[in-house]
């Protein structure tokens, strides 16, 4: 079995389900949190569609059926934005959220990345109803779509009728975070941007889905958030040679940049 592949992404949430995890969203996550009720074992699920929406799609299927709800969420840029499949991906029960890149889009301008954010959450919200939004961490731009909220982000969220955002309001001190960003859980290097804000507490560290499903079978770490991109996990061994070529290719440009900077 492969390594980033379907078959191993269903190994992982059965994991989680045979050893009584409850399974959120991240607006299921914010929510229960307010209200003080998050159940003692948890999994977020998380999901940002960055390229090969088709791929998030069946990722969602295979959830759906596993009855283990995600947060999809969606850039707006033409080869991710489509509106057929959003709308699929809600129906099956997910929550879709927006993936947002004003600040790279405004070049850093603060008040022209409130706008762009404003206007493309507003073409998301006309598909699915989306009460949360994570960052874009793309690593060939020197600017941090967080920072866009480094004012009161809190308040600034209820004023978009947000929940919250997933990086900025999750705690992390609580929530142990895995990605796999960089094809790998580990943090380290190829996580350029991927990384949570402040000391997230992480009690351990682990480099291949087989480490995480391990967790989740021993029930080490009672309360998880994962990230995973839909698009580096492959149906097939055809998509798997060429995802891990791409990834391959991507990791390489970003120890380059790591020495530039």
């Amino acid at each position: 079995m492969g390594e980033f592949t379907f078959e191993r992404y269903e190994e992982l949430l059965r994991a989680g389900l045979d050893a009584g995890y409850d399974h959120l969203t991240v607006r299921q996550y914010l929510t229960r949190k307010r209200a003080d009720e998050l159940p003692e074992r948890f999994v977020v699920h998380r999901h940002d569609v960055d390229r090969k929406p088709e791929n998030a799609l069946a990722m969602a299927r295979l959830e759906a059926r596993l009855d283990v709800p995600s947060t999809y969420y969606f850039r707006t840029i033409e080869k991710v934005f489509r509106p057929d499949l959003i709308r699929q991906i809600d129906a099956l029960g997910h929550e879709i959220g927006y993936h947002y890149e004003d600040m790279d889009r405004a070049e850093g301008d603060v008040a022209a990345a409130h706008d762009s954010f404003r206007s493309e959450l507003e073409r998301l919200r006309e598909l699915a109803e989306v009460r949360t939004a994570c960052m874009h961490g793309n690593p060939l731009t020197s600017y941090d779509n967080r920072d866009m909220w480094a004012s009161a982000p809190e308040g600034q969220f209820e004023e978009y009728g947000l929940l919250g955002e997933a990086y900025l309001s999750m705690d992390f001190a609580d929530v142990i975070y895995f990605s796999d960003t960089g094809r790998t859980w580990e943090d380290g290097a190829l996580k350029i941007k991927d990384h949570t804000v402040g000391e997230d507490g992480k009690q351990r560290q682990v480099g291949e889905t087989s480490e995480l499903i391990g967790l989740l079978e021993n029930r080490e770490i009672p309360r998880l958030c994962l990230l995973t991109h839909p698009n580096r996990w492959a149906k097939d061994s055809t998509e798997m040679v060429v995802e891990n070529a791409k990834d391959f290719t991507m990791n390489a440009g970003k120890r380059v940049l790591n020495l530039v900077r």
